[in-house]
This record gives C-alpha cells, structure tokens and sequence, in this order.
C-alpha cells in the first residue's frame, strides 16, 4: 500500500489548509493510506523537519508547504507509473 504522510505544526495557521488538502487527496487517491501527524516544534526538529508544513511519500519529502492539488496529483500519478516513492 502507498503512504502519504501530511505534517504540520500544532496549532499552525495552514492547519486548515493542510486538512483540506489530505482529504481532498484521500477522496482522489483512495489506494494510499493518507495519515495526519501534528508535530510540537521539538518533534519536528527531531524529524529532521526545517519546514512545516511537509509531505512526504513513501518515506521520502516531497512537499514543503502547501502544495497545489493538480502539482500533487501529478507527483502521485508519477509515483504509480513508476513506483519511485
């Protein structure tokens, strides 16, 4: 099964944005297990995290930020016709 993992501060003012955009994927991409992690400052550091909010794929970063849906379809797209993530 894929993985896609949505990180983000506790409390962070994009924490909205970020919800949206993980269950508007989940709606698009229904074989990926989509899981949400708020992170403390101290976890995130721990995690290697410069920026929050990330993404990442399959264990590997993908996003810093909020991407665009459409930019994020694509790189999922790429990642089942090449299983790269």
């Amino acid at each position: 099964m894929r993985q896609m993992d949505f990180y983000f501060h506790d409390g962070c003012l994009s924490q909205q944005s970020v919800l949206l955009l993980a269950r508007e994927i989940q709606q698009d991409c229904p074989d990926w297990h989509i899981t949400i992690h708020t992170l403390l400052e101290h976890e995130a550091k721990a995690l290697g995290f410069h920026v929050l909010p990330t993404i990442v794929m399959n264990g590997i970063t993908v996003a810093a930020g909020i991407p665009k849906k459409d930019w994020l379809l694509e790189i999922i797209k790429e990642c089942e016709k090449t299983d790269r993530y």
